[in-house]
Formats: C-alpha cells, structure tokens, sequence
C-alpha cells in the first residue's frame, strides 16, 4: 500500500514516521503541500499513483491536492482535527464550499464533539484516532503538597480563546488553592490575583506537572489536545470544558467552581489520589498497536 499524507506539518512527520515502523511493508509519503514548492510538484507525481491521500486538516474549499486525488480516482481521507471545522463551518453557511468535497471524501475525527459539529454540514465522520500518546510517566505522591494547585495552558498569543477570564474568576473563588498558567506572562493580564503565578513559556513541563494536583482546560474550541492526554498520563484531575474519558465536565463557569469544590474537599480530607482510571485509559488506548493497528487497518480498507 502506498499512502501519500498531507496537512499539519506538526502532525505529518510524527505520523509518517510511526506508521512506516510499524507497518515497513506498506509506503507512507508525507508532503507539505501547503508551504512547500518542491512537494507541491512531488505530488504530481505520487498522489495519482497512491492507494490513499491521508489529510491532518479538513476542507470543503478547494484544494489541488485533493483534486488532484479525486480526478485520479484516489481516495481521499480528511482527518478533522479542530479549527479546521470551525473554518468550514462558516464556509458552509456563506456558501463557499464544494459539496463534492462533502459527499466524495472519507471523513474521520479524534473525538464526539468534532463529530457532532461536522454533522452541521452533512458529513458523518467516523471517530478514529491518529495520534499515539505512549510517554509513560512516575506518578508522584499528590498529597505531600500542603497546598491543591491547579495548572492550566494559556497561549500567549490568545488569551480569551485559552479561556483566561474563566481561569482567573476561579482563582478569586478559591483564594487558598494555588493557580499556575504555563504559556503566556504575567505581564499579559496584570494584575494577578495573590494566588495566581504566571510561569511564561516552559521548555521542561515535566516539573510544572508534578507539582500540580489538577489540570484545567477551557477553550473556546478544541480538538483532541495534547494537554489533556499529558495530564491524563500523569494521573491528574482534568477539569475540561468538553465531555471526555476520565475528565471532569465542566461546560461552564458553574461547572468549573462546583467540580473544583469537591476536588479541594477529597484534598482537605487526605483522600484525593491520583486518577488511576486516566492513566489506564491512556496507556491502553492511545498505544502504538492501538492507534497504528486501528489506522492501517482502516487504510488499507480504504485502499481495497
């Protein structure tokens, strides 16, 4: 089988190289069909003679590369992965879309909710996952730390979509719990309430984890995001806007102060403990024999 991936240069590297040592007998090609010239011309050559054209990135505007696939009677498979729905979503309902795109390409998601969003536009995307997560992390003693702390990622760049206010209105009802935000500065939303500590950017998160007992996450929007699966790994309790395994739902403000309540009583009482249900589930599910198995199965379904 020769697959030929295009999309999220982020995604396609990692990915290229984790299916071609797992599955050495079939052919993964990963180009950059979106920044560079000389792929752009490579694929002339390889996507018409591919089994499959994998796509990190959805689309219902025109794209070469999938039209290219698409006149050659090749595959298309279009992985959502976030943002890319919300630009398709208002491309739909301008009008500025290929129903073609909709009905004639294979469509796949990471998660309910990207699911669920792409209906908006008629397609059914089926849930499958791309991306292996197998870091394997010591899990450390939350309970010698006298004080809860809570660790939350917030671009720089993007504060209101990282949900900052949400962050710091919790922070105020909580005076004794101690706040973290990796990402942006302090100097980006002073001032900061006496609980709050700003770290700015951090090269070694590893640290920054250990010392925290919970991990928030409150975008605007999302898609699968490494945050959680990290904290996952790690066995912390995830306060998360959307409904995910072994995560604490909170879809809003309320959601957030009554779930941190409970969690700050488990900790005052001694008997908070480590999510135990969130390392398993991420130990086992998100494996390379896991996501890679499920994966070049799929593709080569498709290819048939």
């Amino acid at each position: 089988m020769k697959v030929v991936i295009v999309g999220l240069p982020m995604f396609t590297d990692r990915l290229r190289n984790g299916l071609s040592e797992f599955d050495a007998k079939s052919k993964y090609i990963r180009l950059d069909t979106y920044g560079s010239r000389m792929d752009q011309l490579k694929g002339l050559y390889h996507i018409p003679r591919a089994d499959c054209l994998f796509s990190i990135n959805g689309t219902i505007k025109k794209s070469k590369a999938f039209d290219l696939a698409f006149k050659n009677n090749v595959p298309v498979v279009m992985n959502w992965v976030g943002t890319d729905v919300v630009r398709s979503i208002a491309n739909f309902k301008n009008g500025d879309f290929l129903q073609s795109y909709i009905d004639n390409a294979i469509h796949l998601c990471e998660v309910s909710w990207i699911q669920e969003e792409l209906k908006e536009i008629g397609i059914n995307a089926e849930i499958l996952n791309f991306a292996c997560f197998e870091k394997r992390f010591d899990t450390v003693d939350i309970e010698e730390n006298n004080q809860l702390t809570v660790l939350s990622y917030i671009s720089e760049t993007r504060l209101e979509f990282y949900g900052i206010e949400a962050f710091l209105n919790l922070a105020q009802k909580f005076p004794d719990v101690q706040f973290k935000i990796a990402g942006a500065k302090a100097e980006s939303y002073e001032p900061l309430p006496s609980n709050v500590k700003a770290l700015g950017w951090v090269k070694d998160m590893n640290a920054v984890f250990d010392e925290a007992h919970v991990c928030m996450r409150y975008t605007e929007h999302d898609g699968l995001s490494s945050f959680i699966l990290e904290a996952l790994a790690r066995g912390k309790q995830v306060l998360y806007k959307n409904a995910y395994d072994h995560c604490l739902h909170c879809p809003d403000e309320e959601g957030l102060e009554s779930q941190l309540r409970k969690i700050k009583g488990l900790f005052d009482s001694g008997s908070l403990g480590i999510n135990k249900k969130g390392i398993d589930f991420i130990s086992t599910e998100f494996c390379k024999d896991e996501i890679y198995g499920n994966l070049t199965k799929k593709l080569k379904d498709i290819a048939k």
